[in-house]
């Protein structure tokens, strides 16, 4: 195979990803990715196969940085923060005047039926794996008592899933920050906090001794 990977190939991945970020991946042609990428069409294919490929690799590159950057908040010992700097960040990554709008997972998926089914499936497991990270986050808070023993730690993470994946759709259509801070904000009021919930049992024991 010598001879074939006469190029800095993340850079290419990188600057494929850009395109197909900014113009979804049926709007984007080979000639896009020739003139983006600055690599002819039989260096791409060797390289990746098909646009296909190419796109594989700019979604793992996306999942790899701009997703995992995300992700690393949510190992914040403090669930409630965890979640917040989660939201956060998304909307500062977002905010972001040098990258395109909105999300490239989010943004693909809303393309279907144009999006092959590998490439769908490969953004399933990859929101799924968000979900199942974000459960995690909430089930620890539960056992540190942070959160109301009977919040229904699996339906909050699919609303701050919700979350997230909204504020996507909404910065891609307005690309407006402000919006998307006050979506986040809204979101964390919902936070099912353990005073809340100690407040309402400290009033019904009170209210059992009259």
């Amino acid at each position: 195979m010598a001879g074939i990977k006469q190029f800095d190939q993340e850079a290419v991945v990188e600057r494929a990803m850009l395109q197909f970020w900014r113009a979804g991946y049926g709007a984007t042609s080979i000639q896009d990715l020739e003139q983006t990428t600055k690599l002819g069409r039989g260096s791409l294919y060797n390289a990746f196969g098909d646009k296909e490929g190419l796109f594989v690799a700019a979604l793992k590159r996306y999942q790899d940085t701009v997703g995992h950057q995300r992700i690393e908040q949510l190992s914040n010992p403090d669930a409630y923060l965890a979640v917040k700097n989660f939201l956060n960040l998304l909307v500062d990554q977002m905010d972001n005047p040098s990258r395109p709008r909105g999300c490239l997972q989010t943004n693909t998926s809303l393309e279907f039926p144009d999006v092959p089914d590998t490439i769908n499936r490969m953004i399933a497991e990859r929101t799924k794996g968000i979900e199942n990270t974000l459960f995690t986050v909430l089930e620890r808070a539960k056992l540190q008592g942070s959160i109301d023993q009977n919040a229904d730690t699996r339906a909050l993470a699919r609303f701050y899933l919700s979350v997230a994946k909204g504020v996507g759709v909404l910065h891609k259509v307005f690309a407006d920050a402000p919006m998307l801070r006050d979506a986040v904000t809204v979101a964390m009021n919902a936070w099912p906090k353990r005073k809340r919930a100690d407040r309402r049992l400290a009033k019904n024991q009170k209210s059992s001794q009259i």
